[in-house]
């Protein structure tokens, strides 16, 4: 892949370079953004990588006009920075940035998110083809249909095959996103884990020290015992050890030790569950129905979703009291995981949003809402449609979806939509309690407002 580094700094500049490199890419570089826009008309560049703060055209100048300028194929755009508020960070996507790295930066997450920009680059390229390819086999297909009964049906399972693959390189691409988030979420209880094991071996050198004065007492009451008297120098020995204890704080340690321990436990227990909660939506799944706890998905969602969402959005649980479900947990979670981050993405500085569960007659309902941007009419009837999106080409597969509907229809159930534009959006799935696999029930249509 070509990549275009814009960096007025030489060493960061050749640091990249070096790392790109290695990771089998052509690399041209820019010292501002006048040169980078020069080599980007005359080169077909994939991905640029800019600092936002340099002479002439800045980083943000740079990304903006690339974006207005619509270029094809699709530039992935990744900014430089020092600033990490959330404030400056609102002005990075503004400016149509796909992602960003605050400096100075660390390799392995500067090269995850390079890795990441690539798999959507290449989902994007991927399912271009797709489209174009099934658009190419329907016009042939035309006035040929009978004679060619056996080759669409033997097409209809290539098919099938291909959507199965298709929805988890969604998923894997969509954890991909995720990525820099989660390592933010395991990096802080990994630090304070690090800190407190640092201070426990300092604690652990004063004990042993302590150990060896309570060993050398010992000795020298054996040795008296054996000579039948008792040294005058143990008394000295006790004297010494107790003010080493008040010196070490021994009451204070031995507490702390317990607390230090109890955080270290904490720590793990998070990363733990974050990484079983992305590695349990990570799994394909079995095509096999089996019992569903929907309030666990959701919160199993919500924890993987949490970095995307903490920062626009506070979230509101209304969990009600579920049965029994059967279905396709990992699948569900997926549709989740698409409605929640669609949510966050509606929300343009900070909102709400809000999930209830209930088990209302023969059905689970779950409703998603939040206070968002809305959804004009003219597209409410069009989301679920494959490839529709509203987001700049190449920030969205227009996928997410159609692949939500696809997998409610695949549990019989329905997706509804409703929404105002400046006031919010709500999506209800509707669930049966009974599922049958491939039982031959007409599936409804989706029902927006």
């Amino acid at each position: 892949m070509k990549i275009l580094i814009v960096e007025d700094d030489f060493i960061s500049r050749s640091i990249l370079n070096k790392m790109l490199t290695e990771m089998g890419n052509t690399v041209l570089e820019a010292e501002d953004g006048e040169q980078g826009w020069k080599l980007l008309k005359s080169n077909e560049i994939k991905m640029v990588i800019s600092d936002w703060m340099m002479p002439a055209m800045n980083g943000l100048d740079l990304c903006r006009k690339i974006r207005l300028a619509a270029l094809q194929p699709y530039v992935y755009v990744i900014m430089l920075t020092a600033k990490d508020r959330q404030t400056d960070l609102v002005d990075v996507f503004k400016a149509g940035a796909d992602d960003y790295i605050a400096k100075p930066f660390d390799p392995e997450e500067l090269r995850a998110r390079v890795t990441t920009g690539m798999r959507v680059i290449d989902l994007e390229e991927r399912h271009n083809s797709l489209a174009r390819k099934l658009n190419e086999q329907l016009v042939s297909s035309t006035g040929r249909i009978e004679a060619q009964d056996a080759k669409l049906k033997s097409a209809l399972q290539q098919l099938e095959l291909a959507q199965a693959q298709m929805i988890q390189s969604e998923k894997m691409a969509s954890i991909g996103q995720l990525t820099a988030g989660v390592a933010h979420e395991i990096n802080n209880p990994t630090g304070f884990v690090n800190s407190n094991l640092k201070t426990l071996l300092d604690y652990q050198q004063d004990l042993v020290r302590l150990i060896d004065k309570y060993r050398d007492l010992i000795a020298e009451i054996e040795c008296g015992e054996n000579k039948g008297i008792i040294p005058m120098s143990i008394k000295e020995s006790v004297k010494k050890i107790k003010s080493f204890e008040g010196d070490i704080d021994l009451t204070f340690l031995t507490n702390d030790i317990i607390d230090l321990i109890g955080d270290c436990r904490e720590g793990t227990a998070r990363i733990k569950k974050i990484v079983m909660d992305l590695k349990d939506f990570a799994h394909p799944g079995d095509d096999e129905i089996q019992p569903v706890n929907i309030n666990l998905g959701l919160e199993s969602t919500l924890n993987v979703v949490h970095n995307v969402i903490k920062y626009k959005a506070t979230v509101h649980k209304d969990f009600g009291d579920l049965p029994v479900f059967r279905g396709y947990p990992q699948q569900l979670n997926q549709v989740f995981m698409n409605l929640l981050v669609n949510a966050a993405q509606a929300i343009e500085k900070k909102g709400e949003i809000a999930i209830k569960t209930r088990h209302v007659d023969n059905h689970v309902e779950i409703t998603i809402s939040d206070t968002g941007c809305g959804i004009p009419k003219e597209n409410l009837l069009k989301i679920f449609d494959p490839f529709f999106t509203t987001k700049d080409v190449g920030k969205g597969t227009g996928l997410g979806m159609s692949i939500a509907h696809h997998i409610v229809q695949k549990h019989n159930g329905a997706l509804d939509v409703q929404s105002q534009v400046g006031r919010g959006t709500t999506f209800c799935i509707k669930l049966p309690l009974k599922l049958h696999k491939k039982d031959g029930k007409k599936i409804k249509k989706p029902y927006v407002h």
